[in-house]
């Protein structure tokens, strides 16, 4: 509770990307106004403020353009959020407002969504281009400030380009196993080396999987972190069950168990667990006789609808 402009002074040094901020409302001395100040759509900080001025009587104070113009009957989504919903994640964040500021002009945007990502919306909103998940999305027209990017939305690894709106789908799973103790930065250097090779988007990778036993391995935990998502332990006997192409004695040994591979089983495993049906996209890769890893490719959920252009 207090003036917006202490608010500013105070958070201005923590502040790092609209995309990290925390939201940040503000509440009048009189209890009569709660202002959205930061992250209103990405952290949430518009919804907080309407949820709090509902509770103490008081009035929302919004400033985000796209807000202001939801009540216009063909007004289109706030994409930010409309990509926030679906589970994506935005790569190129300087390219949003020229896109959002086309929608708000009442004009479509270019969609390339092989993966069928986003769910069906309005069709004004975006002008379905097609492709299959191996293609390459169309060449994005020069950078013009009057032309909308091209959003593309995928799994694998899109070089950047000025006219290109990159969008990470989080499909990817990856299981890991490890010998005790190896250096922390080994797992995350790994995985970006595989990633590189194959053209796979770090950003796409939804969690990580290993056994229960590697639970607070540091490399594997420095990866969880340094990637921001979950590092999801399992059984070794519930791995051990999971059918695997490459299972391994030694693991089996280890762990007392019929011979299973830890990172193919932990990297399906960790994609049935957020209620996905799973394939291997990439099977036991060992890396420097001390690391193996795998990686799984959730399908899209059965109730996806595609898009409609």
């Amino acid at each position: 509770m207090g003036a917006t402009g202490i608010a500013v002074r105070v958070l201005a040094p923590l502040l790092r990307h609209k995309s990290q901020d925390s939201p940040v409302v503000v509440l009048d001395p009189a209890g009569r106004f709660v202002i959205s100040l930061l992250s209103g759509h990405w952290g949430g900080g518009n919804d907080l403020a309407r949820h709090l001025a509902r509770l103490l009587r008081a009035m929302p104070v919004i400033t985000t353009a796209s807000d202001h113009a939801a009540g216009q009957a063909t007004a289109s989504p706030a994409l930010d959020l409309l990509i926030r919903d679906a589970g994506l994640r935005i790569l190129d964040w300087d390219l949003l407002p020229r896109a959002q500021a086309a929608l708000l002009e009442g004009r479509s945007l270019r969609l390339w969504d092989p993966c069928q990502a986003l769910p069906a919306v309005l069709p004004h909103v975006f002008e379905l281009l097609s492709g299959g998940e191996g293609d390459a999305p169309p060449v994005p027209a020069l950078p013009d400030a009057d032309i909308p990017p091209l959003l593309a939305a995928h799994w694998r690894h899109l070089p950047p380009s000025p006219g290109l709106l990159r969008l990470a789908v989080p499909r990817l799973y990856v299981g890991l196993g490890c010998r005790r103790d190896i250096p922390e930065a080994t797992a995350l250097a790994a995985l970006a080396e595989v990633f590189i090779a194959r053209k796979l988007e770090m950003r796409a990778v939804a969690a990580l999987g290993t056994v229960t036993e590697k639970a607070d391995e540091p490399a594997l935990c420095a990866a969880a972190a340094r990637l921001d998502i979950p590092l999801r332990v399992f059984p070794a006997d519930e791995l051990a069950r999971c059918v695997t192409p490459t299972p391994s004695e030694a693991a089996g040994r280890r762990f007392h168990q019929p011979p299973f591979s830890v990172c193919e089983a932990a990297a399906l495993l960790a994609a049935r667990a957020d209620g996905h049906s799973a394939r291997l996209l990439l099977p036991k890769i060992v890396v420097q006789e001390r690391l193996t890893l795998a990686v799984a490719l959730a399908s899209p959920p059965a109730t996806s609808t595609p898009n409609q252009s």
